[in-house]
């Protein structure tokens, strides 16, 4: 072996360094056409808004601020009365009114009609189109969805606007910077994660959202905006469909979402016999039911009535207390914004503590024995209210 092998190559004098990586092209930018508005379909009975509506107009109003657009209302009935002012009271600067006998009760094909037909006329369709997650609005949203093939996502949770980068060269066309594209999110994979969920290849790109999960406007009676009348056009194969009759049936089920307490039970109750102490302690409160988990409903401890989450009731009491519930994620949607959430768990890892403001790491069937204790107490002492304002 010769001296000069397996010793260091000297360095070449003047060598170039290695040229940089080339910058990547920045992506195109692609403005689907849209005239930037954000239309809300309105939910009436008898003349009188529904809730989820308002909750809508609450949502569409940040929308439209964030796209510098302008937020609308479309509202279908016979003998509306102040409807459209009320819609405009809560947010709306347009609403577009189709009032006709024909549109009196809902019908899917009567309404489909009248809501293309004016959209159709739009220079440049609506940016965003929002409905409830409501028996009307599941039946009525994917068939305007079909219509103009856009896009639709349920049940959503949260709502937003934000850009979109799309890399996949599947589709080259495609390939760009979405500037304006709705963020639909909605809880996903067992409802354990949020799922955001984009389409903005067509307009108007379209969500529902379920009742109680979105915050209304204060309503503002100086607010002024405008009353477009619409025409109704109907035609044959609209009126496939006759409503004979609608019964309106007053239930004794338990009513949630006009409650000012809930007692919530999971599955930490160990049992059906577990929620009879929770009734106990809701019945201490004047205005206090109880309510349960979907794994609680599931189990068959409890009926669906008392279900609360993603997939049961969206709930907004004064005080939320929650009792034996680990705290899913589909849970958690259902009541995170209620005004006072207390959670008692022997876990403190539990993920309630998460949203709850006062938080019990115990037994349930230590902590609410001693509550309904101390409740019943206080009313003895000094009243029924007494004891609900140490709460409340």
């Amino acid at each position: 072996m010769s001296q000069t092998e397996n010793q260091p190559t000297p360095p070449v004098e003047n060598q170039a360094p290695p040229a940089p990586a080339p910058e990547p092209e920045p992506l195109r930018e692609i403005i689907t056409p849209s005239n930037k508005e954000v239309i809300v379909l309105a939910e009436q009975v008898g003349g009188q808004i529904q809730p989820v509506t308002l909750e809508l107009l609450g949502a569409g109003r940040d929308l439209a601020n964030k796209l510098g657009g302008q937020l609308s209302c479309i509202l279908l009935g016979h003998n509306l009365g102040d409807a459209a002012q009320t819609l405009i009271h809560y947010g709306a600067e347009i609403v577009y009114v189709g009032d006709d006998a024909q549109l009196e009760n809902y019908r899917t094909l009567p309404y489909r009609r009248v809501i293309t037909d004016l959209l159709k006329t739009f220079a440049l369709p609506p940016h965003i189109l929002l409905l409830g997650s409501t028996t009307t609005g599941r039946d009525l949203a994917p068939r305007i969805a079909a219509f103009f093939k856009t896009g639709l996502t349920a049940d959503c949770t949260e709502l937003d606007i934000g850009p979109y980068e799309h890399t996949n060269k599947a589709d080259p066309d495609k390939v760009g910077l979405y500037p304006g594209c709705l963020y639909a999110i909605r809880p996903s994979f067992g409802e354990s994660l949020k799922a955001r969920i984009l389409g903005p290849w067509n307009n108007p790109q379209m969500a529902t959202t379920r009742p109680g999960v979105m915050n209304p406007l204060k309503p503002d009676t100086s607010r002024t905006g405008e009353v477009r009348h619409i025409p109704v056009n109907l035609l044959s194969e609209d009126y496939r469909l006759e409503v004979m009759e609608i019964v309106r049936e007053t239930s004794n089920s338990v009513n949630l979402t006009d409650a000012d307490v809930i007692v919530s039970g999971g599955f930490g109750m160990g049992g059906p016999e577990g929620f009879e102490l929770l009734k106990e302690l809701a019945a201490c409160f004047e205005n206090g039911v109880v309510g349960a988990t979907r794994k609680v409903v599931d189990a068959g401890w409890i009926p669906y009535q008392y279900q609360i989450g993603q997939t049961g009731k969206v709930v907004r009491p004064k005080v939320y207390i929650a009792c034996g519930i680990s705290g899913a994620i589909q849970h958690k949607v259902g009541m995170q914004k209620s005004g006072l959430i207390i959670a008692i768990n022997k876990d403190a890892d539990a993920p309630i503590f998460s949203v709850a403001q006062q938080g019990i790491v115990g037994d349930v069937f230590h902590v609410v024995p001693e509550l309904i204790r101390q409740m019943k107490a206080q009313k003895q002492a000094g009243g029924v209210s007494s004891a609900e304002k140490s709460l409340v």
